[in-house]
């Protein structure tokens, strides 16, 4: 009986939902994981209602950054934004009191996101489909101007080879809208 309990108590911690807020924002300044400033500024593009109030768009938020470099296994470059004020779109300037971690979050393109899932089930049933398809993709796109050199290169870069390679640098341009992601425990 104490096995069962102590199981259910365990299961109840570990299906807790974890509260986020993933805000929309515009970069108001190009921005790269190789140099990064010291502060960033962004512009919020929704409304964000909290338990105290609510923030306007067009508030703009200003935090520090800490940049991690791209790793190995195609990991791309990524920052953490930690905000330190926040100005309304009337001027009013308000310091942020905690420190509030944000991830920064491109957001999810739904279209890639089931082609891999369709592509993922179809070599499962048939060995090779995704391969196949791959280099018909990279053939038709033919992004190295030539089809057969763009084939082999879809291939080798959705192959599992390919993961020695390391991941790319962040580019963010001014006017790019992009998600900072910020996980809140008990309170906003």
């Amino acid at each position: 009986m104490k096995k069962l309990g102590l199981t259910l108590l365990l299961l109840s911690f570990l299906t807790m939902p974890a509260i986020a807020k993933n805000i929309e924002v515009e970069a108001l300044s190009d921005f790269s994981t190789d140099n990064p400033p010291a502060t960033y500024t962004v512009k919020i593009l929704e409304p964000i209602y909290l338990p105290n109030g609510k923030i306007e768009s067009g508030s703009t938020l200003t935090g520090k950054i800490s940049a991690k470099d791209a790793k190995r296994l195609k990991i791309d470059a990524t920052f953490s934004f930690i905000p330190l004020y926040l100005t309304e779109p009337n001027g009013t300037v308000i310091k942020v009191k905690k420190n509030y971690i944000g991830k920064y979050s491109k957001g999810l393109d739904k279209g890639q996101l089931a082609k891999t899932a369709a592509l993922s089930a179809g070599n499962f049933v048939v060995k090779g489909f995704s391969t196949g398809y791959t280099a018909i993709e990279g053939a038709v796109k033919n992004e190295q101007g030539n089809v057969l050199k763009s084939s082999a290169v879809a291939v080798y870069e959705n192959s599992p080879i390919s993961y020695v390679e390391k991941g790319d640098a962040l580019e963010i341009k001014t006017g790019q809208h992009f998600y900072i992601n910020f996980k809140l425990k008990d309170e906003e």
